[in-house]
């Protein structure tokens, strides 16, 4: 409406909300409003858009310690916080930890666990120990050569012979009609063969021992008697190896 002669209609007044407070400002008729005035209003609006926006800024920073007040109110008036009570609590402690997820069982070194070294399982691993355990005892005691003596059990001596002997027709004779009192005299009977190669097999163990106690002294490897252990004709080459002051070895066993 610049340039014209009539005076143009009065601009209607429009109201608009700058901030939550309610400040407002006028918008007016460019005809009815020098350019300057036009350009101080638009300032002052930018100021007051500026001072609404941080003061919206600074509610918005003031709420979530108003929100902590309250719910630290509220715990002391014995109500429940909610997930502020949870970011609180103190983190569980190893011991509580631990109350809470029990361990399971530790079970012993499986060398030391006498239910499997006795399993089925572990049959191969006692054969293996019935060899490697006798060979460091052997080692330890510098036994490397042995010889082997071999004979029946139920060889005697000739004194403990003769005594078992007198014992066995003894029993026999008080009761006649007692079958095994006789089978057993019988079988000793014929056991009389081995008392002479008891002596023997003594007297074998005691020459072998004195052999190798001479290979000692020239420098040389020794031998061993060895045996099952045993009574009978083991007994006897122990016995000779004793005699010469010399060691022997007993290989003893026990059946299942």
């Amino acid at each position: 409406h610049f340039g014209s002669s009539r005076s143009p209609p009065r601009a209607r007044r429009s109201r608009k909300s700058l901030s939550p407070a309610g400040l407002q400002i006028a918008t007016m008729s460019v005809a009815a409003v020098p350019v300057d005035a036009i350009a101080a209003a638009g300032s002052a609006a930018d100021t007051v858009q500026a001072s609404a926006k941080r003061r919206r800024l600074l509610e918005t920073e003031a709420s979530p310690v108003a929100e902590s007040t309250s719910a630290g109110s509220s715990d002391q008036d014995g109500c429940s916080g909610g997930e502020d009570d949870v970011a609180t609590q103190p983190p569980p402690t190893a011991e509580e930890l631990q109350l809470a997820v029990p361990e399971g069982p530790k079970p012993p070194k499986s060398y030391r666990n006498t239910d499997f070294l006795g399993s089925h399982g572990a049959r191969m691993i006692r054969v293996m120990c019935e060899l490697q355990e006798p060979r460091q005892r052997l080692e330890a005691q510098g036994v490397d050569n042995i010889v082997m003596f071999f004979g029946s059990a139920r060889a005697k001596p000739k004194a403990q012979y003769e005594a078992a002997l007198r014992e066995a027709e003894a029993k026999a004779a008080a009761d006649p009609q007692d079958a095994m009192a006789a089978a057993g005299l019988e079988r000793l009977r014929k056991q009389a063969f081995l008392v002479p190669m008891f002596d023997v097999t003594r007297d074998l163990a005691r020459m072998l021992t004195e052999w190798s106690q001479k290979r000692v002294a020239d420098g040389k490897a020794p031998y061993v008697v060895g045996t099952g252990g045993g009574p009978g004709m083991m007994q006897a080459a122990n016995e000779g190896a004793y005699q010469a002051k010399g060691p022997s070895v007993g290989f003893g066993i026990s059946l299942p």
